[in-house]
């Protein structure tokens, strides 16, 4: 990425039945997310879509959050983020989690370097939907 650049790109493979990240808040970042291959299962605002190749959702700041591959085989998407600053966290993250063995002490983490890189995380990790929950493909019209 360019130094001055005001977004950043990164492509992501994430291996099915892998758990999202805790709900969570970016309070100066807005996030995109382009689903390339696979099928990924969405929540924002408490509200939970899936993604199959060639949705995008996009999450302004402010608003709560999470991503897990919903789908039977890897999928990949493309992550977006603006203005450009979270790498930091990202490594990080990688490098704390590789001794964590619980959701309980990754959550924990997650707390203690989202103080320092714009994460409040403000629920668990959302493995898929709640039973009964009314779930959507991104593009279907809500109804009435």
């Amino acid at each position: 990425m360019d130094e001055g650049a005001s977004y950043s790109l990164s492509e992501w493979e994430v291996e099915p039945g892998t758990q999202g990240p805790p709900i969570h808040i970016h309070h100066e970042h807005d996030e995109g997310f382009y689903v390339m291959s696979g099928h990924f299962g969405f929540v924002l605002d408490g509200v939970t879509t899936y993604g199959k190749p060639g949705a995008h959702v996009l999450v302004p700041k402010g608003h709560a959050h999470s991503f897990w591959n919903a789908g039977a085989r890897r999928g990949k998407l493309l992550l977006i983020v603006s203005p450009p600053d979270l790498k930091q966290y990202f490594r990080d993250l990688a490098a704390g989690l590789g001794d964590i063995k619980t959701q309980e002490n990754s959550i924990a983490l997650r707390k203690k370097l989202g103080q320092k890189h714009d994460i409040e995380v403000v629920g668990e990790a959302v493995p898929s939907p709640r039973s009964g929950e009314r779930v959507r493909e991104r593009g279907e019209e809500e109804e009435r």
